[in-house]
């Protein structure tokens, strides 16, 4: 069972042509996955990965901090270390593949690492799932070192795009966008979703989707599953 809604706006076809085989001389699609920091979810990447590379695109997760890293190292990483090793993700990616398609899917806080990218690069595709948001105060200081409670509260405002450097990337993003919010996210409440989607009114497309009863992890298998086919599903149209 489908337990979505969507909204779409605005879809036109992708300036980058949809190519065709490599035994044609054409390169792969590509697509750079920004795991959150507390995203265990390396079954969900195995999917895409089987997925997409059956449909002929080539798929990179990021190394970027996760639940599978040691808690010490991950305890000394901040924002703008994470920004850095994305940006070489990104361009390792780039360089090997020489894409004739990029996109850039991003959780969590890789959805807000992903959104930062977005005004750095000129990619094609872009997938934000529960993004999160951050202060801009505090840039270099370790992540797990922010103050909590000053981060919630700033999660249940909504923010305009020139008071915030990951929204004013989206706002210089021209690409397409797939933004996938879960109805019942305590992590990232649904005023950080409203300023993402008011955030992109410059993308090429924006199609949005409420998982409905879902929390931000994900937990029931229902949601991964209805998930993964609303990504797998906007890439394929994205290419054609």
């Amino acid at each position: 069972m489908d337990t979505s809604l969507h909204a779409t706006r605005a879809q036109q076809p992708p300036g980058t042509p949809a190519g065709a085989e490599q035994a044609h001389g054409f390169q792969r699609p590509a697509l750079l996955v920004l795991p959150g920091w507390d995203d265990d979810g390396r079954a969900q990447y195995d999917a895409l990965h089987r997925d997409l590379g059956a449909d002929g695109w080539q798929c990179w997760r990021a190394n970027l901090p996760d639940a599978q890293w040691p808690a010490a190292e991950r305890a000394a990483v901040s924002r703008e270390d994470t920004l850095r090793q994305a940006l070489r993700d990104y361009q390792r990616l780039h360089a090997q593949v020489r894409p004739d398609g990029m996109g850039v899917l991003g959780f969590s806080y890789g959805g807000y690492m992903a959104a930062l990218l977005a005004g750095m690069y000129p990619f094609d595709w872009l997938v934000l799932r529960s993004p999160a948001i951050y202060r801009d105060e505090d840039w270099s200081t370790p992540k797990d070192d922010l103050d909590k409670r000053a981060l919630d509260a700033y999660r249940r405002q909504a923010h305009l795009p020139n008071t915030n450097r990951a929204l004013a990337a989206c706002a210089a993003f021209r690409g397409d966008v797939l933004l996938v919010h879960s109805e019942r996210d305590q992590v990232v409440p649904g005023p950080v979703a409203e300023s993402y989607a008011w955030a992109f009114g410059s993308a090429r497309s924006l199609e949005r989707h409420m998982l409905l009863g879902a929390d931000h992890e994900l937990s029931q298998a229902q949601w991964r599953q209805t998930y993964h086919r609303i990504v797998l599903d906007w890439l394929q149209r994205r290419r054609r």
